[in-house]
């Protein structure tokens, strides 16, 4: 577990322990909950920002796909074209 440091005036300082002790916590605690809190809403945003580019890329594919500029294979044929593309990276030759 790492730490963290930051530099707060001496009045907010006091006011925040003030406030900490009226939750019967302690600041350093509180300090953790409210990152712990920010990194899961930092985990939301870049989750949805993963979604909207997902979206959009099945979106261009199937506009390539409606434009003829594409095909879909079956799954056959994808599994049997992987498994040569891993036996090529196995043996180097990618």
């Amino acid at each position: 577990m790492s730490t963290i440091h930051f530099r707060i005036d001496d009045e907010t300082k006091r006011l925040a322990m003030q406030a900490a002790e009226r939750q019967k916590s302690s600041l350093t605690e509180l300090m953790r909950q409210r990152a712990e809190e920010l990194a899961a809403e930092e985990r939301q945003y870049q989750d949805s920002e993963h979604d909207v580019w997902l979206e959009q890329q099945i979106t261009q594919a199937f506009s390539r796909y409606d434009a003829s500029e594409s095909q879909f294979i079956s799954d056959d044929e994808m599994t049997s074209h992987m498994d040569e593309l891993k036996a090529q990276a196995a043996r180097g030759k990618l």
